[in-house]
């Protein structure tokens, strides 16, 4: 799931999307994650 939410946002924002928000505000970066993962639970 992780992987997924990394290559989603790599095509919605911007290539290294995902890594910037996780370096620059990780609380931000858990809470979508947390989100992505409760919205399309696979």
């Amino acid at each position: 799931m992780y992987q997924l939410f990394i290559e989603l946002t790599n095509q919605i924002f911007w290539e290294g999307y995902a890594e910037q928000l996780a370096k620059e505000n990780p609380a931000g970066f858990q809470m979508e994650l947390a989100q992505f993962t409760n919205d399309y639970n696979l």
